[in-house]
C-alpha cells in the first residue's frame, strides 16, 4: 500500500470515529515517515483517545523535543501544555526549552508569533516549514531561563475541535491567541451578510490582535479548520511582557495593521473578485492616513487622483446645492470597508463631494497609478468601481432634485 493510500485510509477511519483502526494506520504512517511531526502528533492524539496515556505522553515528549530543537518554540510550548494536562509531574520539555534558550541565545527562537496568511500549512513539509521560520522576526528570542518558564506558565491551553469557533463577532477581546498545533480561519462578514475567510493561519501564528490591542469587541470570527491547540495570552501577561521587551508591542501592532487591511479588502465589494493571496499583495500599495473629527479627507471642487478605503471610523459625505448660495447637502455616511474618491479617479474631473471625518478615522489611500496597476491585473475591480460610480451619481442627482434651495 502506498503512503497516499495509507494516509487516505487513516483519515477515513478517523472521520468515521474508528480510533483503534485509525491508530493502526497512523502507526504504519509514522513508521514509514518518522520525521513527519504532523503524523506523529495525530498518533499521540489517538493513543490518548484509545486510553494509552503513557504511550501518548512518550510520543508528545518526543514531538515537543523535536520542535524545540528546530526552534519552533510556540509549538513546543503547546505540546508541553498537553503533556502537563495528562501528567502534571512531567516537566522534561519545560526544562529542555530553558536549556536550549540558555545554550543557543538570541538566535534560537526562530519561529514566533508572526502571521503567515498566505501560507497553507497543510501543504507544507517539515523542511519547507523550517525554511519559512527563518524569515520570521524572533519575538521570543529575548526570553530565556526563568523568564521563559514564567511565560510558559502564564499561557492557557485551549484545545478546539475542527469546525468549532474560537471566538465570535461581538465577543470581548480579552486574549491574544497563538496557534500551537492546527490551523485557524479568520472570517469577516461581507456585504451579502455571509461570512468569508479572509485569512488562514497555522502553527506559530497569532490572531485576535485587533480587539486585543484596541480593547474592543471582535469584529471578525475565528474558527478552527482542523483540531487545533491554541495558547491564550491574557492582558496582564502581555503587558508585563511588553514592559520588559518594548519592541514586541510595535511588532504586534504592525501585523495588526496588516491584518486589519486584509480583512477590509475581503469585505469590500471592489475586491470581491480578487483571490485572497492577490489581496495580500494589493495591501502593500495602500498608504495609511489618520484623521480627527471634522477634518476633511477630500473637498468638493478640488482635483483628485487618489482612491480611499475606510479602515476604521465613519465619514460624512456632502455636496453643495445647485444654487450659488446653497447650503451643504448631506449625502450620507460611510464606515469600515466603504470606499470613495472613485469619480475623480475614473473621470479625471474635480471631486464631486466633500468627505469629512465623523470622529477619528483611518483611511487607506491608493494613487491613480497604483489603482491602474491593480485594474490591469484584475479587471473586475474596474467594473465594480464603475458600477458604484454610476449609482452614486444617480443618487446624488436625486438628492439634489429633492432638496429645497434657499
Amino acid at each position: 500500500m502506498s503512503i497516499e493510500q495509507l494516509r487516505n485510509k487513516a483519515k477515513s477511519a478517523l472521520l468515521d470515529g474508528k480510533y483503534k483502526k485509525a491508530l493502526e494506520f497512523f502507526e504504519e504512517l509514522h513508521e514509514a515517515e518518522p520525521n513527519d511531526l504532523r503524523t506523529h502528533v495525530k498518533l499521540a492524539e489517538l493513543r490518548e483517545k484509545t486510553g494509552d496515556t503513557a504511550a501518548a505522553i512518550k510520543d508528545y515528549i518526543a514531538i515537543a523535543n523535536a520542535y524545540a530543537e528546530q526552534g519552533f518554540v510556540v509549538q513546543a510550548i503547546a505540546i508541553n501544555k498537553i503533556i502537563l494536562r495528562l501528567d502534571s509531574s512531567r516537566t522534561e520539555v519545560k526544562e529542555r526549552l530553558k536549556e536550549l534558550s540558555s545554550e543557543r541565545g538570541d538566535d534560537w527562537a526562530i519561529s514566533t508569533i508572526t502571521p503567515t496568511d498566505h501560507v497553507n500549512s497543510m501543504d507544507i513539509s517539515g523542511k519547507d516549514r523550517a525554511k519559512l521560520s527563518f524569515e520570521r522576526i524572533p519575538l521570543l528570542s529575548g526570553l530565556s531561563g526563568e523568564e521563559l518558564e514564567s511565560f510558559m506558565d502564564s499561557l492557557e491551553l485551549r484545545e478546539v475541535p475542527a469546525r468549532e469557533y474560537i471566538y465570535h463577532r461581538g465577543d470581548k477581546g480579552e486574549h491574544l491567541y497563538l496557534i500551537g498545533m492546527g490551523s485557524v480561519g479568520l472570517l469577516a462578514s461581507v456585504a451579502s451578510g455571509k461570512n468569508r475567510v479572509y485569512s488562514r493561519l497555522s502553527e506559530g501564528d497569532f490572531f485576535g490582535e485587533h480587539a486585543f490591542m484596541s480593547r474592543t469587541e471582535h469584529h471578525d470570527e475565528a474558527m478552527a479548520e482542523t483540531d487545533t491547540s491554541v495558547l491564550m495570552i491574557d492582558r496582564n501577561t502581555f503587558d508585563g511582557w511588553v514592559e520588559k521587551y518594548p519592541s514586541i508591542q510595535s511588532t504586534v501592532e504592525e501585523f495588526y495593521r496588516k491584518r486589519v487591511l486584509a480583512r477590509i479588502l475581503a469585505i469590500t465589494p471592489v475586491f470581491e473578485g480578487v483571490p485572497p493571496d492577490a489581496r495580500l499583495a494589493l495591501s502593500e500599495k495602500f498608504q495609511l492616513k489618520s484623521l480627527t473629527s471634522g477634518e476633511k479627507v477630500v473637498e468638493e471642487g478640488e482635483s483628485g487622483n487618489t482612491f480611499y478605503l475606510i479602515r476604521s471610523g465613519q465619514v460624512a459625505v456632502s455636496t453643495r446645492g445647485m444654487g450659488p448660495q446653497s447650503d451643504s447637502i448631506p449625502l450620507g455616511r460611510m464606515g469600515e470597508g466603504a470606499f470613495f474618491g472613485e469619480v475623480s479617479l475614473l473621470t479625471d474631473k474635480p471631486r464631486t463631494a466633500t468627505v469629512t471625518a465623523d470622529g477619528d478615522v483611518e483611511v487607506m489611500e491608493l494613487t491613480r497609478d497604483d489603482f491602474n496597476d491593480i485594474v490591469a491585473s484584475h479587471p473586475s475591480v474596474l467594473k465594480v468601481v464603475e458600477a458604484y460610480q454610476k449609482q452614486r451619481v444617480q443618487d446624488t442627482i436625486k438628492t439634489l432634485m429633492h432638496s429645497k434651495p434657499k
